[in-house]
């Protein structure tokens, strides 16, 4: 039996396995927006600096400004005070030269890897006449490293953001300094506010949006952008983390966290939970509410390749009662998701659309029977496995190509227009998955009808009936997809209703007289008129077919008629 693949290395559709196995109650949990995101520096990996080269920058920001003339010099006396923290043998004391950048030390590497966990009492260390967060601002560089407006998000921020804007991911908090889940945000929306950062108390009472990062160590951005205000709540030196949870100006931001902590499950990515002020805070909220063990989902799960030290004792203080000799190893197990958050957020993203899809199906008004329902689910889950086959190179790419080619699909389908690059992603529906069968617009909106076509594509692939080609968003008489058979292959455009159908004409995205098949949601409209630019007579083209999902779903009660019904309509 080959052995399950890295934390590292798993592919999104490896993933998938994982949520639709032993976390799928995690997975609806997150779908139903039960479950708060703790994200930590590990999903900004690659984007802004890690410990070791933080600590490498602050120890040559401290050798670079010694004075060898001086005796008194306070950035020599800052330096030894860094090195005591190491600490240093008698032999690596003599190979400390001030004259050679500290990368070029001998012991450079030794030197970083022990002061890795002595980070924040190195951040803490004072140079005489400088302000107290003088090796913090300076010596890390906050304003050119995490509040650098040039770096971009990653697909860890990217699938962040899809989450907040699907109605999956409303409470966020995270340690990190960098603004790149915002910009992500800002990115998918144009813009447009959806997630509210709180940073100090008075940020609490801003007018609530979609989701809320709340973020206990500070906001870099906001530091730079607001320095007398924001730079104070930068938290990294030893003394701020051991006072951060009596300070009086973060009770009301801790209470917010507590209230999270207790109501919501935690899923914790990136997140090395080392600091002793995340430890004492979940001691805490377990004091107020204590979460069950077994329960209906884990209450605290961490994406990774194991259960470390940190993890153990957070699981401790979440399960003071229940962790012990006998259920330790059952615990750790299942509160580990093996996959790091880079292909793990992108499995949640296509597990929460296809969940929301499966509703859609379970609800879609029409003849068809419950097991007609649970072969298009399972159609749904073709499909979006197929889509995650796809992620076999860049996935930032690829994540990107989704966002742009869910929001042209989306926007055609409901606008009749394409729009221009770049696309504002359009969720599926912002509700989270338990609100949506309540939706009281829900059966106008065409959606329903929607998942049923998506389980009907889904369950071709599965049969091999057919594949799927995808469109050029960069050509407008592309479509929403192109299906390709042993015979033809013909393109699929996607409509709401009527209206939308006619403003894919005008704008060039059907042509009447193409082989191409026009799918609306609702009831079809009176027949189009046709196009001036339509060649007269026989063409020897098939020409524009017109199906219509809810009328399809008025007649047939099995899966099997549906999927004839919709052939014989489509001529595919």
């Amino acid at each position: 039996m080959p052995s399950a693949p890295s934390a590292s290395k798993i592919s999104v559709r490896e993933t998938l396995d994982i949520l639709d196995g032993p976390f799928r109650n995690v997975a609806t949990g997150i779908a139903q927006d039960m479950y708060a995101f703790w994200l930590g520096s590990g999903i900004s990996f690659g984007r802004v600096d890690g410990l070791k080269q933080i600590i490498s920058r602050v120890m040559e920001f401290l050798r670079g400004q010694v004075d060898p003339a001086n005796p008194n010099c306070p950035y020599n006396a800052a330096l030894r005070r860094a090195l005591g923290l190491a600490p240093l043998s008698a032999d690596e004391w003599a190979r400390v030269d001030l004259n050679a950048d500290f990368a070029a030390w001998p012991d450079q590497a030794s030197i970083v890897a022990r002061l890795t966990n002595n980070y924040a009492r190195l951040l803490d260390i004072t140079v005489a006449g400088k302000d107290d967060d003088y090796l913090l601002w300076d010596g890390v560089g906050v304003p050119a490293t995490f509040a650098n407006p040039a770096i971009e998000p990653d697909v860890e921020h990217l699938c962040m953001g899809i989450l907040v804007l699907e109605g999956a991911a409303s409470s966020i908090a995270t340690a990190n300094w960098d603004g790149l889940v915002e910009k992500a945000i800002d990115e998918l929306t144009g813009g447009i506010p959806k997630l509210v950062v709180c940073v100090r108390a008075e940020d609490l009472r801003k007018p609530g949006l979609t989701g809320q990062i709340i973020k206990f160590h500070g906001c870099a951005v906001l530091a730079v952008a607001e320095q007398g205000v924001y730079r104070p709540f930068l938290v990294g030196r030893y003394s701020q983390i051991n006072r951060w949870a009596a300070a009086p100006e973060n009770q009301a931001v801790i209470g917010r966290l507590l209230d999270i902590a207790v109501s919501k499950p935690t899923i914790m990515m990136g997140l090395s939970a080392q600091d002793s002020n995340i430890q004492a805070f979940f001691a805490k909220a377990e004091a107020v509410m204590q979460w069950p063990w077994p329960g209906d989902r884990p209450s605290f799960v961490f994406s990774g390749e194991q259960v470390g030290v940190d993890q153990e004792g957070l699981l401790k203080n979440v399960y003071p009662q229940t962790y012990t000799a006998v259920t330790r190893d059952q615990i750790n197990e299942r509160s580990l998701i093996k996959a790091y958050a880079n292909p793990l957020l992108l499995a949640l993203v296509f597990s929460v659309i296809a969940d929301k899809m499966q509703v859609m199906v379970a609800t879609v008004e029409g003849a068809i029977d419950p097991a007609a329902r649970a072969t298009l689910q399972q159609g749904v889950l073709a499909l979006r496995d197929h889509l995650a086959t796809l992620d076999n190179g860049d996935r930032l790419q690829f994540v990107r190509k989704f966002v742009d080619h869910a929001s042209r699909t989306m926007t055609m389908f409901r606008d009749g227009a394409a729009g221009g690059a770049p696309r504002r992603y359009n969720p599926l529906t912002s509700l989270p998955l338990h609100l949506i069968a309540e939706d009281q617009a829900l059966p106008s909106s065409g959606l329903p009808e929607i998942a049923v076509f998506a389980g009907l594509l889904g369950i071709g692939l599965r049969d091999g009936t057919w594949t799927l080609a995808e469109s050029d968003p960069a050509d407008p008489a592309s479509g929403a997809v192109k299906v390709a058979t042993a015979s033809a292959s013909t393109k699929l455009v996607l409509a709401a209703n009527g209206r939308s159908a006619i403003r894919l004409q005008q704008n060039g995205h059907i042509d009447d007289n193409e082989d191409a098949v026009l799918i609306y949601s609702g009831e079809k409209p009176p027949p189009m008129p046709r196009s001036p630019r339509s060649s007269p007579g026989r063409t020897g083209v098939l020409g524009l077919r017109e199906v219509s999902i809810y009328d399809l779903l008025q007649h047939a009660t099995s899966a099997l008629d549906l999927m004839q019904q919709f052939r014989s309509e489509a001529a595919i």
